[in-house]
C-alpha cells in the first residue's frame, strides 16, 4: 500500500487541476476571456480592444484619433470597427477640425474611408455643429456625404436637410431640400 500512496496522490492531484483548468474558468490561462468570446466573435474578429483610443496616420501625421468603449479588428485587418465613440477627432497639419461622436464608426484600412452607420454628431471647430444619419468619408476625393438626413445649428439657426455633401479641397457645403429656421441679427 506503502508504494501506490505517492501514486494515487499525484494522479488526484493531477486530475484535480485537469478539472480546474477545463471547468473552472477563473483559472483558465486566459482568464474570462474563453467565457466571453461566442463562435460567432471568434469568426470574424480577430482583435477586440475595450475603453481604446486608436490614432489614425498617413504620411507620418496624425490625421484622426477615435476613443471608443469597443474596437473590433476583422481577421482580414481590413475594416477596423468602433463602438460607442466617446470621443473622435479629424485632424488637419496638426490641428483638429472637427469633433466626432457616434454609436459606430468603421474604417476601412485599406481605402482610409470612414462609414458612420446610424447617427452621429459632428461639430466643425470654429464653425457648426451637425447632427448626421448615415454618414461616409471618401478619403480619395476628400468627401463626406450624409444620406440619411442632416441637422444643423450655428448662432441659432436650425436647418434641417435631406443629404449633406461636403467637399473639404473645394470647401464647399451643400445641403440638398433644406428647411428650418435662420436667425438674422
Amino acid at each position: 500500500m506503502k508504494r501506490w500512496f505517492p501514486w494515487i496522490t499525484g494522479a488526484a492531484i493531477a486530475a484535480g487541476l485537469v478539472w480546474a483548468f477545463f471547468y473552472l474558468k477563473e483559472l483558465h490561462p486566459l482568464g474570462s476571456l474563453g467565457a466571453q468570446l461566442d463562435k460567432d466573435h471568434l469568426a470574424g474578429v480577430v482583435i477586440r480592444l475595450k475603453n481604446a483610443r486608436l490614432v489614425g496616420r498617413s504620411g507620418g501625421k496624425k490625421i484622426w484619433t477615435f476613443e471608443a468603449r469597443t474596437i473590433d479588428v476583422s481577421r482580414d485587418r481590413r475594416l477596423a470597427t468602433f463602438k460607442g465613440v466617446t470621443r473622435g477627432s479629424l485632424l488637419q497639419n496638426g490641428r483638429r477640425i472637427a469633433s466626432l461622436s457616434a454609436g459606430e464608426v468603421i474604417y476601412n484600412t485599406f481605402t482610409q474611408n470612414v462609414a458612420v452607420p446610424g447617427s452621429a454628431e459632428i461639430a466643425l471647430t470654429d464653425g457648426p455643429s451637425f447632427k448626421v444619419r448615415d454618414a461616409y468619408w471618401d478619403a480619395g476625393k476628400s468627401r463626406l456625404v450624409c444620406q440619411g438626413g442632416v441637422d444643423a445649428t450655428l448662432a441659432g439657426s436650425a436647418l434641417h436637410g435631406e443629404r449633406m455633401t461636403v467637399d473639404v479641397e473645394k470647401k464647399e457645403l451643400t445641403i440638398h431640400k433644406v428647411s428650418g429656421r435662420i436667425r438674422l441679427e
